[in-house]
């Protein structure tokens, strides 16, 4: 049976270290967003090249900026292979991730990594096909009001600052658009290249 066969249902074959081969490979469905460049982009431009993917966004405290320190670690250990690779981050908050913004966050882990945004409802339509799970939750902040505060400003200030919780793990899909991995936040970087190249040979 073809890993391609529509009557095999994708399984992910987990092993040590959050490594997950999908079993058989799913081929991804093709989608445009706005690129980090402020110009739409679809995922099947970057056919040729593995692309490794993760959806996160600009604000985020923790797991997006560790998961983009990885991507550049994995990069490096790739060394002249990583030219066959494609990183990406497409953001989950497309109210405050504009092109420029994607842009300016991205140069902080590498110029070559390829950022994408788009509206929630568009989004969600891409994340459906890889589990993605997003929601925005306001911030609590502890704050003393004094006497004759502005409320209506407080409410433009909440609307600025918020959490958006999210599904973490990343993507890698090959060059001919089939989904082979996917990797469970905190993946070490190592495994994750050994298994892009495994994928590139």
């Amino acid at each position: 049976m073809s890993d391609s066969s529509p009557d095999s249902e994708p399984t992910l074959q987990q092993s040590p270290g959050g490594v997950a081969r999908v079993d058989p490979p799913h081929q991804v469905q093709d989608f445009t967003l706005t690129s980090d460049q402020g110009e739409p982009i679809s995922l099947s431009d970057l056919h040729g090249r593995s692309v490794l993917m993760f959806f996160g966004y600009t604000h985020c405290p923790e797991e997006c900026p560790t998961t983009l320190a990885g991507f550049k670690r994995v990069k490096q250990t790739l060394g002249d292979d990583a030219n066959d690779v494609a990183f990406v981050f497409i953001s989950v908050d497309g109210k405050r991730d504009t092109p420029e913004v994607m842009n300016a966050y991205l140069d902080n882990f590498d110029p070559d990594f390829i950022g994408m945004t788009g509206d929630e409802a568009l989004l969600r339509e891409v994340g459906a096909e890889y589990g993605l799970m997003f929601q925005q939750e306001a911030t609590t902040i502890d704050q003393q009001h004094e006497e004759g505060d502005d409320h209506e400003h407080d409410d433009e200030l909440d609307q600025e600052n918020y959490f958006v919780q999210h599904t973490s793990p990343s993507f890698l899909i090959d060059p001919d658009g089939y989904l082979r991995y996917v990797y469970f936040y905190g993946t070490d970087p190592d495994a994750i290249a050994n298994s892009i190249q495994q994928t590139l040979q």
